[in-house]
């Protein structure tokens, strides 16, 4: 079973025990506490060979295994043959020495338990019970003895209190020292651990009262290590003595403590047992320390130091408490990074952790000191901003991504990465911290929806299109093998002649209860995961596949398809084009592969690696949407590309007149002319248009004008009466 150390559970037990005025009721007492403590079935107390109480054995009564002293080495447990019942693991504490050592008392707190072993942790809290029962009983006998458990107990509980309030270590051996030198009259104690930077060696860690540790006392504090003995004694001159308690630490022996006592006064079996008393609250003292080492590593994030996922929840769900409590204002932020993945697959898993712990210390250093920062997970991180409004943390959200969206230098590049900020505020209707920052989560993706690098503030009215997203992203999974997806096409013509020269494939989606979605409202939804990748695979396929029968009619015919940035970070997409063109057999020259200009600018390295990968298959690239990127031509000619489509954006306002708008696209076309690069006009829905395209020299185009997206079953009829279509157009446009 697992067992979690209490200093907590082990205060409580001195507590109990020294509360009853007689030895049978502490022995009692003492007892259940330990079979409660560690979950044992049986227990029993034996003095000089007698039991003076035990639980759960019945009429039997306590068997012989249990009368036994071969407990085995400090720290282990054994196990007997318990008939009628089963495999009993012993364990237990001496009640004046630690259990398993040759001089071990035959006075002991034993514990039984059915199937499970004991943990190391349980092992050393028994010893600690049976020390304290054994204290605790022979006080009991003597008036001096009931003056010194009171100090005894207050002096425990106190260093107690202190470990349970994680006082500094140096603080709390300082403490057991002077504890332990003022219950033995006021006599010299050190405290002295093993060197971990030199093995063998011993730091005198506290010392109280020790003007200096002679050769007695260091032999005895050898002795003690090298056996791993209790009150091992070593005479010293006059009437002193030296004893000592070695620290033991998960069956390790880490350390001594040595007292140099008066021989007379209090007897030296009792000056050992206070010694012990002591060791082991240094032991406990030192197991503390390990396990808030080992807690934080727990709760903090390796890679940035930050908080974790759960450690920031905690915190959270205790400010939110404070704050409600007193009336405050209280908002998290969550921030998800925007391209981190792309640089994780370019550049490594190395590359990407220096990054996050990059990212880590810009965000750090932009909050308040009251404010909390935490790596969420992935790239994903949280900031709790204490007794702030929505004014204040939508500030401190801009400041974030102002400062992320500034150059990161690593592995010797230059890396431009950015961050989207969901901003939600505590209220009334946040039951508990996991609410809160979910909310700001559904927020954070509405910012990812409206563009990126920014943030948005919670609004419940999200809560539903976000549901609507998700049911959406769960029906994209089984849309395609239910055969719900299917292509579109559009004709690219050319504009001087309007003869047809190619088509677009464009993804379709017959939704079984939304009826036909349009691009916009799954495409995005695609690519937030790995959907967009197979999805892509296929219509790549399936694109080459119908087009290459429409050749057969029309033997020109080209065919273009866009793919997405997840696409172009995917290593196989080069292999599923070549597979597709080989399966096709559509001439390679006759693909255009589309992208966006924004995929460009977001990771360039890799997108001249991929580009270049399909180049060389030799088909071509076009860049879509031109204009919307905010990129130059001369940006975009440093990456092999072949065509550029003008958005429609641009085409949209060309009609006689429009001097400025026509200027704009002559300096397009004129530029691209100059670079080598054939043109596409998009979105064409006039003749006019069509007809300003053609003097300007526009070489390809496409748009309402001259057909919508239609489905490969019309595309017989189309191409029938294209060339009655086309001559009225060219008509129309030449009457203007």
């Amino acid at each position: 079973m697992t067992y979690h150390w209490s200093t907590h559970q082990l205060t409580e037990y001195l507590v109990s025990v020294s509360r009853p005025d007689d030895p049978a009721g502490a022995m009692q007492v003492a007892l259940e506490r330990a079979i409660e403590a560690v979950e044992a079935e049986v227990g029993a107390v034996i003095i000089d060979g007698q039991v003076q109480a035990s639980i759960g054995f019945g009429a039997r009564g306590v068997p012989a295994a249990f009368f036994s002293t071969e407990t085995g080495a400090a720290g282990t447990a054994r196990t007997v043959e318990l008939a009628g019942s089963g495999l009993l693991h012993l364990a237990g504490g001496a009640l004046n020495k630690v259990a398993g050592r040759p001089d071990a008392s035959s006075d002991r707190l034993i514990t039984g338990r059915l199937d499970d072993s004991y943990a190391a942790e349980e092992i050393q809290m028994l010893q600690a019970m049976g020390l304290v029962l054994g204290l605790v009983l022979h006080n009991l006998n003597t008036l001096q003895a009931e003056r010194s458990r009171h100090r005894l107990v207050e002096t425990l509980l106190a260093i107690q209190r202190s470990i349970s309030a994680r006082r500094p270590l140096k603080e709390l051996l300082d403490g057991v020292t002077e504890g332990a030198s003022t219950l033995l009259g006021g006599c010299p104690v050190a405290l002295l651990l093993s060197d971990p930077t030199a093995p063998g060696a011993l730091l005198p860690v506290s010392v109280f009262d020790f003007t200096d540790l002679d050769e007695a006392t260091l032999a005895a504090i050898d002795l003690a290590m090298a056996n791993g003995q209790s009150r091992i004694e070593v005479s010293t001159s006059g009437d002193e003595t030296v004893i000592t308690e070695p620290v033991v630490v998960n069956h390790e022996v880490t350390g001594c403590l040595a007292a140099r006592v008066k021989r007379k006064g209090v007897g030296l079996r009792d000056q050992g047992e206070l010694l012990g008393a002591f060791a082991q609250q240094v032991s406990l003292a030192l197991t503390n320390a390990r396990t808030l080492d080992a807690v934080r590593e727990a709760l903090h994030d390796s890679i940035t130091g930050l908080p974790n996922r759960a450690l920031f929840l905690q915190r959270l769900d205790r400010a939110s408490r404070v704050a409600t409590g007193h009336g405050h204002d209280l908002t998290v932020l969550f921030i998800d990074l925007d391209q981190f993945k792309a640089v994780n697959d370019t550049l490594g898993h190395q590359a990407g952790d220096e990054l996050l712990a990059e990212v880590g210390r810009r965000i750090k250093d932009c909050l308040r000191p009251e404010d909390l920062a935490a790596r969420l997970g992935g790239d994903e991180f949280g900031v709790l901003v204490d007794q702030a409004d929505v004014g204040l943390a939508t500030a401190l959200a801009a400041r974030i991504i102002d400062v992320l969206a500034r150059a990161f230098v690593i592995s010797g590049r230059e890396v431009f990465i950015g961050a989207s900020i969901g901003v939600a505020p505590l209220t009334s209707r946040h039951q508990d911290a996991g609410a809160l920052l979910s909310d700001a989560d559904v927020a954070m993706y509405c910012a990812k929806r409206a563009g990126r690098g920014r943030s948005v503030v919670f609004e419940p009215r999200m809560l539903d299109a976000v549901a609507n997203r998700l049911s959406l992203r769960t029906d994209l999974q089984h849309a395609q093998e239910s055969g719900q997806l299917w292509l579109a096409y559009q004709p690219i013509v050319q504009i001087d002649n309007g003869r047809l020269r190619g088509v677009e494939a464009l993804l379709r989606w017959q939704h079984p209860k939304r009826g036909q979605l349009r691009p916009h409202e799954f495409i995005p939804i695609a690519e937030e995961t790995q959907a967009i990748v197979e999805i892509g695979a296929w219509v790549i396929r399936n694109g080459l596949a119908e087009v290459a029968r429409w050749r057969e009619g029309s033997p020109g015919l080209s065919l273009s398809v866009n793919v997405s940035a997840r696409q172009i970070a995917d290593t196989r997409l080069p292999v599923v084009i070549s597979e597709a063109l080989e399966a096709s057999g559509f001439p390679a020259e006759a693909l255009t592969i589309e992208i966006t200009e924004s995929i460009l600018m977001e990771d360039p390295e890799l997108a001249r690696k991929r580009l270049t990968a399909m180049k060389d298959l030799g088909l071509r690239l076009a860049i879509d949407d031109f204009g919307t990127g905010y990129s130059s031509l001369a940006y975009v000619r440093q990456f092999p590309v072949d065509d550029v489509k003008i958005d429609q954006s641009f085409i949209a306002g060309l009609r006689p007149g429009a001097h400025d708008d026509i200027a704009v696209v002559r300096s397009v076309l004129s530029l691209c002319e100059s670079l080598r690069l054939r043109t596409v006009a998009e979105g064409i829905e006039r003749p006019e248009q069509w007809a300003i395209l053609a003097d300007l020299g526009c070489q390809l185009g496409q748009g309402f004008l001259f057909s919508r997206p239609l489905p490969a079953e019309r595309w017989a009829d189309y191409t029938q009466s294209c060339t009655l279509k086309t001559a009225k157009a060219v008509t129309a446009t030449a009457s203007r």
